[in-house]
């Protein structure tokens, strides 16, 4: 085989990593255990055409095997309730969830309300990428293909689950002892999700030099993803008001791919996602030691599998359907479902929905910034800029399948669908905004000491903080599909702080190497020389949450906040109480059917922190390039607070404590040789 031209070169690249976590039981009837393999192979290829135009080419596989979950495999029957599991590869107890004591999710009593068992997932991704200098001018082109296939077993309450909420008796705790809840969910048949999507992408990009002191760059980006298609079509989409001509027994509102206009990824494809692009950067001066830049830019998110897939199959009857009860419904620890028990049914009554409705347009944002650099000593640099962005189109649930109410109603009554219960379908409207002044100092390495220090003021403002995301309620107000206004009221009341958004963040990042004494006796080199100093100190205020009343719906099944008649963020802040619970108060019921509670989403904030990161190494030097280096870090050097954030849920008896907070100093040692 003769050997590869001088212009052409091939670089090949594998790697594998295993993980096997263990996390031992606190309330949990087993110890956990997340195992993963991720494997990743790249191939890729160079050719030089010419000293001014270049091509890349690429090919890369990635592949996820999981089994990220485990159940202890006990029957819900030994312990007197009749519950029946639905798959036997998630066999367990149901999940408990008693407000005030024990949460849901990972919190909760009992196995896991959503074990994720099984995981497979696949990426094959081809790309081309060019780039031709021309004069002023350096374009670059390309394209990319991706194929994107996962398997999951992500089992939606394979054993039900149960929530305690204070509603008969006033106290959670009591309600569970007399076995009385305020909700049940459970499924009565599994299917395994199993499909794939596409991914079609191109660029055009020209760096331009303007003049010595200017330089433009200007592209378009166009992606065409497809939504995800399960290989037996085990997806659903609902419509108000449609009715299926594949499964007619389905109730109204239920589709699936071959339903007329239906296709089979559920949603239609967007194809107008086009993305330009376009910065600045220019020397006023000329003398390189001021820079002034700027850019804009569009960008598309092509919704991750899990993200798409996930919502059009999870719950998708009569594959997964899942039933939900509340209160006043008759629920009983013993007999959970009597109220709906019968024959095996593929649509049984009382199902939950979640999935796309008959709308989709693909999430994007807009990034743009402008900031002025500059150079005040030999290696010493200071940039101050603005950076935001605005979010379109992202995905959120609401709910479209309210109680019915009538004025002067006290109690809860039917839904509006009474085929079903919570029916909350993903619409692609919600919005977000970002602002931020961000400045920085930056020292490069002088006398052995190298330092940056920045800090943000930013302010994040969104409509919800992600689909899936813990800690982020439902959406107070109902919304009718079709029906603009009511989708725009219902935003108007979700518009808050984002979950994750911090006012204000100060970081100071430094490293000292010692001078290493070579002019020394070979002992005070050994000694006192090559040692190493690094630092990172962190401090920022705390992040938002809001006030509900968890479980306890409000007269129409949807989520309930509380009135708010002060500040309640002039609190105490102490961890008995964070802030001044006294500053909400509840509506009752009949009251809820008027009107929502005032306030508002993520109203509350929670504590900031400060942490210091410290470590120290020495170096010793080995004949033959070889390296001994010992470490001493520190987490957390002065063993500050973390505290987590306040329970939010009014009526629990830990509303507005802090029960929770990261661990203190850590210290550990190491010993790393190189040779």
């Amino acid at each position: 085989v003769s050997a590869m031209p001088r212009n052409q070169s091939i670089l090949g690249r594998y790697m594998r990593s295993d993980t096997d976590r263990k996390t031992p039981r606190i309330v949990a009837p087993v110890d956990q255990q997340a195992l993963a393999t991720l494997q990743d192979g790249m191939v890729s290829h160079n050719l030089v055409v010419s000293s001014n135009f270049i091509n890349q080419a690429r090919f890369s596989v990635n592949r996820i095997t999981a089994k990220p979950a485990v159940t202890s495999g006990l029957s819900p029957k030994s312990y007197g309730i009749n519950l029946a599991n639905t798959n036997p590869a998630a066999a367990g107890l149901p999940s408990f969830a008693i407000t005030g004591f024990f949460g849901g999710g990972a919190a909760a009593l009992g196995d896991a309300q959503q074990p994720f068992v099984d995981r497979v997932n696949h990426v094959w991704q081809a790309a081309d990428d060019i780039t031709w200098i021309s004069g002023r001018h350096a374009m670059k082109f390309g394209a990319d293909v991706r194929r994107e296939a996962m398997r999951i077993a992500f089992i939606n309450r394979p054993n039900g689950d149960l929530t305690f909420s204070g509603g008969l008796s006033g106290n959670a705790a009591a309600d569970f002892l007399l076995g009385f809840p305020a909700q049940t969910r459970a499924t009565t048949t599994q299917a395994i999700q199993d499909g794939y999507g596409w991914l079609f992408a191109g660029y055009v990009q020209d760096e331009f030099r303007v003049t010595s002191q200017l330089t433009l760059n200007l592209g378009v980006r166009y992606e065409l993803p497809t939504p995800f298609i399960d290989h037996n079509d085990a997806i659903t989409g609902f419509v108000t008001g449609a009715k299926s001509t594949k499964y007619p027994a389905a109730p109204a509102g239920l589709v699936y791919p071959g339903d007329p206009g239906v296709p089979r990824g559920v949603v239609p494809t967007d194809k107008n996602n086009f993305a330009p692009r376009a910065a600045m950067a220019w020397d006023p001066f000329g003398d390189g030691k001021t820079s002034i830049r700027s850019a804009f830019g569009m960008f598309y998110d092509a919704l991750a599998g899990q993200g798409d897939f996930f919502q059009s199959g999870v719950l998708s009857p009569p594959f997964t359907p899942l039933i939900e009860l509340n209160t006043p419904t008759p629920i009983t620890l013993a007999d959970p479902l009597a109220a709906v028990a019968g024959p095996p049914n593929p649509f049984p009554p009382a199902l939950t929905i979640i999935g796309w409705g008959n709308a989709f347009k693909s999430p994007f944002a807009y990034h743009f910034n402008a900031g002025v650099q500059r150079q005040l000593r030999a290696k010493l640099g200071a940039e101050v800029a603005y950076v935001g962005s605005r979010g379109h189109n992202l995905p959120m649930f609401m709910e479209i399948n309210p109680g019915v109410y009538t004025p002067g109603q006290t109690a809860r009554g039917a839904r509006i669908m009474p085929a079903y219960a919570l029916v909350r379908p993903t619409f692609p409207v919600a919005k977000s905004w970002y602002d931020s002044l961000q400045a920085s100092l930056r020292m490069l390495p002088t006398r052995g000491l190298n330092f940056l220090a920045s800090y943000t003021l930013g302010k994040t403002t969104d409509h919800v903080s992600g689909l899936n995301i813990g800690g982020e309620s439902r959406p107070v107000l109902p919304v009718v599909q079709g029906d603009e206004a009511s989708i725009e009221r219902a935003l108007a009341a979700e518009r808050g702080p984002a979950l994750f958004d911090a006012r204000h963040r100060f970081v100071v990042s430094f490293g000292y190497e010692l001078p290493r004494l070579t002019d020394k006796s070979a002992l005070v080199r050994y000694v006192a020389g090559g040692w190493q100093l690094n630092g990172i100190f962190q401090a920022q205020s705390g992040f938002p949450l809001t006030v509900t009343q968890g479980a306890v719906l409000d007269i129409r099944y949807m989520t309930s906040r509380p009135d708010v008649t002060c500040d309640a963020n002039l609190g105490p802040k102490t961890t008995a109480q964070y802030f001044n619970t006294a500053c909400f108060q509840t509506l009752t019921l009949a009251q809820t059917g008027e009107r929502p509670g005032n306030g508002g989403r993520n109203t509350v904030r929670g504590p900031g922190f400060q942490r210091t990161d410290l470590s120290i190494f020495k170096n010793f030097n080995l004949p033959h390039s070889q390296r001994v280096q010992v470490r001493v870090e520190s987490f957390n050097l002065f063993n500050q607070e973390r505290f987590g954030q306040p329970n939010g849920i009014i009526g629990g008896v830990t509303f507005g404590q802090i029960t929770a907070a990261e661990d203190g100093r850590i210290v550990q040692l190491a010993l790393k040789y190189s040779f």
